[in-house]
């Protein structure tokens, strides 16, 4: 017990009860300002949540209705394409029904460069291409609004995720880098990886995974992280599929990250990733 609580518990009747009038069991009130930012913290929450559960119920509605398609006209040809199959999520969209998770070390990018690391993407890409986004989802969300892909892949621990899309998403755990589905084994064209923690070990356990799931000759990676661990990063991503690492000239915006990002690629001529023609002309002109 401290020296203050003595104090009061024996101190005359006046003092005491002079000090329980001022602490009259009321909770301390808020000053305007906090209460705001508390009041507007909260309405937050609750849109998220609201279209959260409504983005749920557009998915769990488009996958039944396919199925009950599928078992009328399973022997019909003819209707394989009246299956209706819902649109995929903008960036907006997602940010609105999505809050960041800081315990998951969850930053989403801003609308702006999640929809301009899309197009850069969809230049690697023919529509056959397997893509796979590691702990991106604001890429994969993007990329997909962007051009849907079929053989576009979501791994990502928050199984929030799913509801972007059922049949893409697939539970990734760092701890258990060997888990993965094995129809990816050797097949994946491309892997997008932004490591959600800034340190070695993340970045080795990805790094097993990668080698894993990379196509052994034309694999590409690109990989976003803090500028911070450059050092550590050319170490670990040092072979084939994974490396050599070039860093690409892409500028990576995250809203609530004060950190230098930078986007590093494995393949030859990734210096240039991410320069549109108008940014690609002016660095060609500077050049002669």
């Amino acid at each position: 017990m401290s020296t203050a609580a003595l104090a009061i518990r024996h101190s005359p009747t006046t003092t005491s009860s002079s000090f329980f009038s001022d602490h009259s069991g009321s909770p301390p009130a808020l000053n305007v300002n906090t209460l705001a930012l508390l009041d507007a913290f909260l309405c937050d929450k609750a849109d998220q949540e609201r279209r959260f559960n409504e983005l749920a119920a557009e998915q769990a509605a488009a996958r039944i209705s396919g199925l009950a398609l599928d078992n009328e006209h399973c022997h019909d040809e003819e209707h394989e394409e009246e299956v209706t199959k819902p649109s995929p999520i903008s960036v907006a969209e997602f940010r609105l029904a999505f809050g960041e998770d800081w315990q998951l070390s969850q930053f989403w990018y801003t609308e702006p460069f999640a929809n301009h690391l899309a197009r850069a993407l969809h230049t690697l890409c023919t529509p056959k291409t397997t893509i796979a986004f590691l702990c991106c989802p604001t890429g994969f969300v993007a990329f997909q609004h962007l051009n849907h892909l079929p053989g576009a892949h979501l791994l990502e621990y928050d199984q929030r995720f799913a509801v972007v899309s059922s049949k893409q998403y697939t539970p990734y755990d760092l701890d258990e880098p060997d888990v993965f589905p094995e129809a990816l084994r050797g097949k994946v064209d491309v892997v997008v990886v932004d490591p959600p923690f800034l340190n070695e070990v993340t970045n080795t356990k990805i790094a097993q995974t990668l080698r894993q799931i990379l196509h052994p000759t034309r694999g590409k990676l690109l990989l976003i992280t803090s500028t911070s661990i450059e050092e550590t990063l050319h170490k670990i991503y040092d072979g084939t599929p994974t490396g050599p690492l070039r860093k690409t000239k892409m500028v990576v915006e995250h809203r609530q990250l004060s950190n230098d990002f930078a986007a590093w690629g494995s393949w030859e001529g990734a210096e240039d990733f991410g320069l549109d023609s108008t940014t690609l002309s002016l660095e060609e002109g500077r050049d002669n």
